[in-house]
């Protein structure tokens, strides 16, 4: 298994009070394997630099299911989280053994669904 991101609209009448925006063709979802939940998105280094985001991927709870949902009002946030860790991604690649190209290309696609989401007006969920 791996985790995902997608764009999603909020709706009131959908299951979960969000409808999931299908992706344009050729557009990468991937943020990693499952085991980055606290490997690397959950790491005690990820935690240290600032991220409050993603860390919860490694706090599964009933009521979130393991998924990440980033609400429009605060996808700011979520993209400074992710730009801070792109900054800090040799340090974080160091102390949690992840190769930080494939930590940059996460963070990249994580940053590209925060643009397309902002464009719709919806959030972000990771999965």
């Amino acid at each position: 298994m791996s985790l995902d991101i997608s764009v999603w609209l909020p709706d009131d009448d959908a299951q979960g009070g969000r409808v999931v925006v299908a992706d344009p063709p050729g557009t990468s979802t991937a943020v990693g394997a499952e085991s980055f939940r606290h490997r690397l998105w959950g790491s005690t280094a990820a935690r240290r630099l600032g991220a409050t985001f993603l860390p919860q991927l490694a706090d599964i709870t009933v009521e979130n299911r393991g998924n990440l949902q980033v609400p429009p009002d605060r996808l700011d946030a979520f993209d400074q989280e992710c730009a801070l860790l792109a900054e800090n991604v040799e340090h974080l690649s160091a102390t949690t053994g992840h190769d930080a190209d494939r930590i940059l290309r996460y963070l990249t696609t994580m940053r590209h669904a925060v643009e397309r989401a902002r464009a719709v007006g919806g959030g972000v969920v990771i999965w």
